[in-house]
């Protein structure tokens, strides 16, 4: 990454790699991040697939319980619902889930960043800050769809827990019951702001990760504050997470 991050550097006239903030460091290298590192009490909630008829009840639920959390947006319903949009970036972080949740292995380069920068724009107007992390559909991305968002300054990332609240037949008991289980530092959660019982399992989870003395942070936060060690990151980009 040191080598890399000096090239980069160069060509955009920055700071070398290691005087920049962490999540500036991890996007330059334009590999996926799965966890954060596991020294600290800080836990990620991340929202995919907003907003939603249940947006603005889910941000109520995590704002009264003052937890916050990361959403990633697909940029086509931030039009229909631009107030869910709005709320959630007021109780957390927004990131980029792409324009219209495609595979973005069937697309052209230009189309992957068509969908990602079209994405970046309406959020910015919509919200009022641009993303600086992003989400691929169906956990899809190639080295070098990774380097096509790293020039919009995006950073991939995915996550440690999925308790399968996405798949057909979930319930919200069943869902709840497998992310409690992956509840530790520096857990990155998958959930999804598509059910009517997504803000009971939020509620449900911040309590529970209370009670472990965990703090609910957004992505860009618990990346900061427990960045993931040199040996957490390995050659291929994936972020080994601690079970």
């Amino acid at each position: 990454m040191h080598l890399v991050g000096l090239v980069l550097a160069g060509v955009l006239g920055l700071p070398p790699i290691d005087e920049l903030p962490v999540l500036q460091q991890l996007t330059y290298a334009a590999k996926p991040v799965y966890c954060a590192g596991p020294r600290g009490r800080n836990v990620a909630l991340t929202f995919d697939d907003g907003p939603s008829p249940y947006t603005l009840r889910l941000v109520r639920v995590l704002r009264k319980e003052r937890a916050r959390a990361t959403f990633f947006l697909v940029g086509s319903r931030v039009g229909v619902w631009p107030a869910g949009a709005r709320a959630a970036s007021t109780i957390g972080a927004v990131g980029n889930h792409t324009w219209s949740h495609p595979h973005l292995g069937g697309l052209t380069p230009f189309d992957v960043w068509k969908e990602l920068e079209r994405t970046q724009r309406i959020i910015g107007r919509t919200v009022g800050t641009i993303p600086q992390i992003f989400r691929p559909p169906y956990e899809e991305a190639t080295p070098a769809e990774d380097r096509i968002a790293r020039s919009l300054r995006l950073l991939d990332v995915r996550w440690s827990v999925d308790p399968g609240d996405s798949r057909p037949g979930a319930r919200p008991r069943a869902v709840l019951r497998a992310a409690k289980a992956g509840l530790r530092p520096g857990a990155i959660v998958l959930l999804h702001d598509l059910h009517p019982w997504t803000p009971f399992v939020a509620k449900r989870l911040v309590l529970a990760a209370r009670r472990r003395r965990l703090r609910l942070v957004t992505v860009p936060e618990l990346l900061a504050r427990q960045p993931p060690s040199r040996s957490q990151l390995s050659s291929v980009g994936i972020t080994r997470c601690p079970r």
